[in-house]
């Protein structure tokens, strides 16, 4: 707790009071003191120490109380500082493959690996609630399901929805990283990480994943980037082998390459508890940071003065008004 002056070049004014001291100070021969109900006596001035404290003692009272009244016209404020410590969140990018690749039911249980990538994004979504977080699903270009938003609840029904037919059919890494640099630009919030997720290598025809890696980088947003895969005992088609052959080591090449030069972390999974497994150590990479907060309580504190300005008065009325006086 501190006192501070909302005005304090009003505070200048207590420069006047030793003038005013000056003009007021009793000399000798001018006070007259008596006890009332007996006869006045003459005396001077330090003759009688008593006689001194009594000819003083109303001047310094009313001295005091100026000076109070002038400190509470300076605005006398009391501050109280409090400090939190509160999480501060990312800016995060949620990024989904939405091509026909995705329906492939290689994850155990008839399940897809857009199924798959669902539930575990909305598991995910819903612990990073310190976050600001957007949405944005790709094949041959980009979607921005859901802008930048700090409502968890709309992100996880923006991820719950997610369809192929939402987007043509394609995988265009490159773009799907160019739109989720412009959404994460719109955010304040730093550090900036995009968390993408496919299945397939880049087939677009513009940028070079490559490109886009390095203009991530020069922004200093980070690319977590997973790879989402049949386990090695999962039964595919002759195409799907092929396609697994000819693009596979392709694909988690550039994967690999596009998150270190981002400084951001390279995942494969093959399995739902694998997918959850890697989304539980991106929240622990991407941990919210404690910041320390600081707010200032301000309390008005004229009125307490003005009040003891009158208690101050009042005093020095009751000593004038006491068995002892002063006359001039």
């Amino acid at each position: 707790m501190r006192i501070e002056f909302a005005r304090p070049d009003y505070l200048y004014l207590l420069a006047l009071l030793p003038l005013w001291a000056l003009l007021v100070w009793p000399r000798v021969g001018r006070g007259v003191l008596y006890t009332r109900g007996g006869a006045p006596g003459r005396r001077a001035l330090g003759a009688d120490a008593r006689a001194a404290v009594v000819l003083l003692a109303p001047r310094l009272l009313t001295g005091m109380a100026l000076a109070v009244m002038v400190a509470a016209v300076a605005g006398p404020e009391r501050v109280d500082l409090t400090r939190d410590t509160v999480l501060e969140g990312h800016g995060m990018a949620l990024v989904l493959d939405l091509s026909s690749s995705m329906l492939a039911e290689d994850m155990g249980e008839r399940r897809s690996r857009i199924d798959v990538a669902r539930d575990a994004g909305v598991r995910f979504a819903r612990r990073r609630v310190h976050d600001e977080l957007s949405l944005i699903g790709f094949g041959s270009d980009a979607l921005t399901r859901v802008p930048p938003t700090t409502d968890m609840d709309l992100v996880v029904h923006g991820v719950a929805s997610l369809e192929t037919q939402l987007v043509r059919d394609g995988t265009d890494i490159s773009g799907a990283v160019l739109a989720a640099i412009d959404r994460l630009l719109e955010s304040e919030r730093e550090p900036r990480v995009i968390v993408l997720l496919t299945d397939g290598a880049h087939n677009g025809a513009e940028t070079p994943p490559l490109v886009t890696a390095r203009a991530a980088e020069a922004l200093g947003i980070r690319i977590h980037a997973i790879s989402i895969l049949a386990p090695e005992n999962a039964t595919v088609g002759p195409a799907a082998q092929i396609l697994q052959e000819r693009f596979g080591d392709e694909r988690e090449t550039v994967l690999q390459r596009l998150s270190g030069i981002t400084g951001g972390r390279y995942f494969r999974a093959s399995s739902p508890e694998a997918l959850d497994s890697i989304y539980a150590e991106i929240d622990r990479i991407e941990a919210p940071r404690p910041r320390i907060t600081e707010e200032e309580l301000r309390q008005p504190l004229a009125a307490w003065f003005f009040m003891l300005a009158l208690v101050l008065l009042a005093f020095e009325g009751l000593l004038r008004g006491s068995r002892w006086g002063i006359v001039h």
